[in-house]
């Protein structure tokens, strides 16, 4: 199964920013299963979410601010945003 290189790119932006969460299972079910993460129960603090949007934006080119993760709440509504952003 190919993976998206958006998809790739907020699983990479989660690793920075939510260090520690991720077993090989959650990945897998991240990368492969589509799994739909929620940011709120991450419990991302204020440099960690700050962490998350540089390396989306490295990533991608997309500019995201802490204050639009909550409005997205989930990382498919993160990646959508991306996915608009970039014209896909």
């Amino acid at each position: 199964m190919k993976i998206s290189r958006v998809r790739l790119a907020v699983f990479d932006a989660l690793k920075v920013a939510a260090r520690g969460v991720f077993s090989d299972a959650l990945q897998q079910s991240f990368l492969a299963n589509g799994l739909n993460l929620n940011l709120a129960d991450l419990e991302m603090d204020s440099l960690a979410q700050m962490e998350f949007c540089i390396s989306l934006e490295l990533s991608t080119g997309v500019s995201l601010v802490p204050s639009q993760l909550a409005k997205l709440a989930s990382t498919d509504a993160v990646e959508q945003r991306i996915r608009q952003a970039l014209g896909e």
